[in-house]
């Protein structure tokens, strides 16, 4: 009742004080120090809104950079040891000699959608972005798997922060972070809250196989995630090993206790609201969102880049 009143006072021209003749000068007092307060109150909101739009540089989106001299940003292909099997990636590396906050990218399964503009975007914005396939995808060797793609992580992370590639990749060991998206965004979690060398960990579209695959919708679940795999000519893999093989491990796969016991910054940008469990975790350091879009987030990709960039830049550099 009390925000009607201030509402139905404020209408109109700023305010009007009711036409009562002999009014309470109190009632009169109370008027005025209330139509004060909230303009003023108003006038900072704006000012705070103002502010903080001005504080957002979106430059690394719309402008080019012009190369450092010495050092400049570029590309560099690699290929990384993982058990084994040689996996393939590259490096967007960004501008300047100096050692650099660095993403990993990790894609979802099969991995169709790369997210390499958010990956350029970020490159520019002052991050290196390594990006690879899994064991068993798009070329790599070895068989694909979910227990291997959580090592193929450790690998990849193992390579850049190793002494010998860390000047050359331009690395800064001390600031890593997993970007992943939709089966990579599940591995990005489980991988980098338990990896020491990550800082933080952020997730689009977080596929968590321990929610997802048991409970009452676990056999729907995965009977389609089965079909879906038999169609994936670019996975070595067969269904019924890649099932097995995440089945038998599910219980470590606990994303939800993994967020909520972490003391690392976690972001969670969902399409869906299979993970609404993650708005019950009060913790400081977890951000957690739903965005009306599609899986690949096809009409968010430029607020998707603002949002992760300014994410890091809050927890990585």
């Amino acid at each position: 009742m009390f925000r009607v009143f201030l509402c139905q006072l404020f209408s109109a021209d700023l305010f009007i004080l009711p036409k009562k003749k002999n009014m309470p000068k109190p009632y009169l007092a109370v008027i005025i120090l209330l139509s004060c307060s909230s303009l003023v109150i108003s006038s900072c909101k704006n000012q705070t809104s103002l502010k903080l739009e001005k504080k957002i540089d979106k430059s690394f989106i719309s402008e080019d950079e012009m190369p450092d001299s010495l050092s400049p940003a570029g590309i560099i292909e690699l290929k990384i040891p993982s058990s084994g099997s040689n996996i393939y990636g590259f490096s967007y590396t960004a501008n300047g000699k100096r050692l650099h906050p660095t993403v990993v990218m990790l894609h979802g399964m099969p991995g169709n959608e790369r997210n390499l503009d958010l990956a350029q975007n970020l490159r520019r914005g002052g991050y290196n972005v390594v990006y690879f396939n899994y064991r068993g995808s798009w070329g790599s060797e070895g068989k694909y798997s979910y227990s291997n793609s959580l090592q193929d992580v450790s690998a990849v992370v193992d390579f850049i922060t190793d002494s010998s590639n860390v000047e050359r990749l331009k690395i800064d060991t001390s600031r890593i972070a997993l970007v992943g998206h939709s089966m990579g965004a599940g591995i990005a979690m489980i991988n980098g809250i338990k990896n020491h060398k990550i800082k933080a960990i952020a997730g689009i579209s977080v596929f968590n196989p321990y929610t997802l695959l048991q409970g009452k919708e676990a056999q729907s679940n995965v009977l389609g995630l089965e079909e879906y795999i038999s169609t994936l000519g670019m996975l070595k893999t067969d269904p019924e090993s890649y099932l097995n093989d995440l089945l038998a491990h599910i219980k470590d796969y606990n994303i939800e206790s993994m967020i909520a016991s972490t003391k690392k910054p976690v972001l969670v940008i969902d399409e869906h609201t299979k993970n609404d469990y993650l708005g019950s975790i009060k913790k400081k350091k977890l951000i957690y969102k739903v965005w009306d879009t599609d899986h690949a987030f096809t009409n968010r990709r430029i607020l998707l880049s603002i949002e992760i960039k300014s994410w890091l830049d809050k927890n990585l550099k």
